[in-house]
């Protein structure tokens, strides 16, 4: 019964991160795609298994594996335009694989940990900065929720939570940090969109979900600040915030369209100037 519960509980949380990401467009879903929707579900039940140090010390490991997801998205942002599902996931995914097995090996701190995003989430946005345009302007290419693609999301993660949960006293803090930091609600989302939207169009969502994950490290970051300090229920809650508040954050440093702008549209309320 608590098996279920826990992945009834991570679906039901993806399904309704999914449907949103999917009608409002490719900026409001990367957003949406790059909250905790995965890992979240993990660390509530993490709390309730494991003592604070254990949570402490996953949260700590999990936000350096998070530039394991950066260097992910880097690598299928710039190989989805042009490019089948294969010839772009495979390499993103061998990508993550690399850098989360010294990533699990490290004894990490804030700091190092902190460096080792800002260096590959500042890389990132950089070199996919063309690929993501104008982050606000419409998309011509909408894609709609099926029922099927929506359960077969959500099943991913709910096997993906329960396993990391069943492991998690055999693999210690560091290593279900880092396993609980694979980007499995991305991974689905490319691996359904990719031939319904083109590659072209996933390489943009790719691109604008880089600036979105970093958000989703500093989730993890105050997890681990706080979670002595405060408790279990108010970090998770601390953190959450933090994930928000990121998030709002890039939306509002948007711009607002001028008389030329394009008008507001399905795939993002406001455009950038020509």
């Amino acid at each position: 019964m608590t098996a279920l519960i826990r992945a009834s509980t991570s679906g039901a949380v993806v399904v309704l991160a999914s449907v949103l990401a999917e009608l409002l467009g490719p900026v409001w879903g990367a957003l949406i795609i790059s909250l905790p929707v995965s890992a979240g579900p993990a660390y509530v039940f993490m709390v309730l298994e494991h003592d604070t140090a254990f949570v402490a010390d996953a949260a700590l490991n999990g936000f350096a594996a998070t530039a394991g997801t950066g260097l992910f998205l880097l690598v299928y942002a710039r190989r989805a335009a042009g490019r089948g599902l294969a010839r772009s996931l495979g390499p993103a995914v061998a990508a993550w694989g690399a850098a989360a097995v010294p990533i699990a090996a490290v004894s990490w701190t804030p700091l190092t940990a902190f460096l080792l995003n800002a260096a590959v989430y500042g890389a990132g946005t950089l070199m996919t900065r063309p690929a993501a345009g104008p982050s606000l302007v419409r998309s011509t290419v909408v894609a709609r929720p099926r029922p099927l693609d929506l359960l077969v999301r959500a099943a991913a993660v709910a096997l993906f939570v329960t396993a990391i949960l069943a492991l998690s006293s055999a693999l210690g803090p560091a290593r279900t940090g880092v396993i609980a930091a694979y980007p499995v609600t991305l991974t689905s989302t490319f691996v359904i969109l990719h031939r319904r939207v083109g590659g072209a169009a996933m390489a943009r969502l790719a691109s604008i979900t880089i600036r979105g994950v970093f958000g989703f490290g500093l989730t993890l970051l105050t997890l681990h600040l706080t979670i002595r300090p405060l408790g279990a229920a108010l970090a998770l809650a601390a953190a959450l915030l933090v994930s928000l508040t990121y998030s709002a954050g890039l939306l509002a440093l948007q711009s607002r369209p001028g008389p030329q702008g394009e008008k507001p549209g399905r795939y993002g309320r406001f455009a950038r100037r020509p």
